[in-house]
């Protein structure tokens, strides 16, 4: 269906991939990994056309219908919930709407009006073709879509303007399944997803009959949905046509392997160029010297380039701030969004040493209870007790988002940095995995994982005996 044959693409003086290639075919089910930064969503977007390579060229077989779900908060839409879901249906939605305002001038028609018969032709072409594009199943379809998405009945006829970016994105992800691709690009689909939605659309992906290629930091979901991996590191797009699971193993046997044989030709390729150093000026052993230097060549060849070792997150927390024994405590709290109860009778004691996880379904009230915890909302009712040496850091679901772009990842530390953190800060942000040049990217060319670590490297910062973390992980590699 598509194929990307030798393309390059760089990001300033940086370059991402060169002589790349990449084919898929109906059928094929991928999962696109590598480390934040690696050019996956890059490499997907010149796989559906919207960046054009440097050099190469991207061939696309005839018919083929492309979907994408991207990892950006989805746009805004005039229309309710279904609508959005509809809305690769257009079409037939306007031929539905031509054929009801037909009906309305058929009604309001007599027998001898002039225009009747060609209002009952075309009548009759709208039904016709709605017939054709099966026009009464896709709104049951598409509830059974947003159903199993998350969205209720009563919600599936409210305008989408009222939902949070999660629930749009699970609007243009139901639009997107409706749409029916021939290949489908999902690039972290499960980010703004509960339980309960993931493992229906694991469902539905092991029924999809089309070709499918998903960027997600979720091990299970990847395991349930592809049976063969891309791993784009260093440049270089390695193809493991096995399980995620078998690839993580694979990928450390070969790695082993490969290292021992590299080893292996290391102290070859020592041996012959101290003959060479040794000898390399003697009349006498000249040919023997060129005849080594060559074969020295040879076996640097034979060196294979791997994929860098994934760096583990490195982070020494500043030392909290001294505090007793209790830190938080809520006392039958509720909370209300105009008259809209989202929890009520709410008791939490944080102590020191707490590990505490707060998990439930979309749309529960999650964030509003960790906003509450953080004070930044007043619950209604009941009480909220926080000790007088708690020091709270809160790490919001978005944080990442709303950096500013215009800066560059250290001017991003600088602007929150207490005073003894300003000469380490360049040391931070390589426990951050940003390195040399990197600190002098602009968050606005940053991957969604790598603004992640930004975001969280600015709430680090300062000392806190108490961490509230809403989403950490969202676009963060594995």
């Amino acid at each position: 269906m598509i194929q990307l044959r030798d393309v390059r693409c760089s990001v300033g003086p940086r370059v991402l991939f060169d002589e790349l290639c990449w084919s898929l075919a109906p059928g094929d089910r991928c999962a696109l990994v590598g480390p934040n930064g690696a050019g996956k969503t890059t490499l997907i977007r010149m796989a559906l056309g919207e960046i054009a390579p440097e050099a190469g060229a991207r061939v696309l077989a005839r018919g083929t219908r492309l979907g994408h779900l991207p990892q950006e908060a989805a746009e805004r839409f005039d229309g309710t919930v279904l609508e959005r879901a509809l809305e690769a249906h257009r079409e037939v939605r306007a031929m539905r709407d031509e054929l009801d305002d037909l009906h309305r001038r058929l009604a309001s028609s007599g027998p001898d009006d002039p225009g009747l018969p060609k209002l009952l032709e075309r009548a009759g072409e709208l039904q016709h073709h709605l017939g054709l594009e099966g026009e009464h199943a896709l709104e049951p379809e598409a509830r059974r879509v947003l159903t199993g998405l998350g969205f209720s009945r009563v919600d599936q006829d409210r305008p989408l303007a009222e939902f949070s970016g999660g629930w749009r994105m699970r609007a243009a992800l139901a639009a997107l399944l409706l749409a029916d691709p021939t290949l489908l690009f999902l690039d972290e689909p499960t980010n703004h997803l509960d339980l309960p939605a993931i493992e229906w659309l694991e469902d539905y992906l092991r029924d999809f009959h089309g070709g499918l290629v998903v960027v997600s930091h979720d091990r299970v979901f990847l395991d349930r949905v592809a049976n063969e991996v891309f791993e784009l590191d260093a440049g270089r797009l390695h193809h493991y046509p096995m399980t995620f699971t078998r690839y993580l193993e694979e990928r450390e046997a070969r790695r082993d392997q490969v290292e021992a044989q590299n080893a292996q030709l290391d102290r070859r390729i020592r041996q012959l160029s101290r003959f060479v150093e040794r000898f390399g000026a003697k009349n006498t052993k000249a040919s023997q010297a060129q005849s080594k230097r060559k074969l020295i060549a040879r076996l640097e060849e034979r060196r294979v380039i791997l994929p860098r070792r994934p760096r583990g997150l490195s982070f020494q927390f500043p030392a909290p701030p001294h505090a007793g024994r209790a830190l938080l405590l809520l006392r039958d709290v509720a909370f209300a969004y105009d008259r809209t109860d989202v929890f009520s009778g709410a008791r939490l004691e944080i102590e020191r040493g707490d590990k505490v996880a707060i998990v439930g379904a979309n749309g529960a009230g999650k964030t509003t209870l960790l906003r509450v915890i953080a004070g930044q909302l007043t619950p209604r009712s009941g009480a909220r007790e926080a000790s007088p040496l708690a020091r709270m850091a809160y790490f919001a679901q978005h944080a990442a988002e709303i950096l500013d772009g215009t800066v560059t990842v250290l001017e991003a530390l600088e602007s929150v940095a207490p005073p003894q953190w300003r000469p380490r800060l360049r040391s931070l942000l390589g426990t951050f995995l940003f390195s040399g040049d990197d600190v002098h990217k602009l968050c606005r060319v940053l991957s969604g994982g790598e603004r992640q670590r930004v975001a969280l490297a600015r709430i680090l910062l300062e000392p806190a005996n108490l961490l509230l973390l809403d989403e950490p992980t969202h676009h963060l590699d594995l």
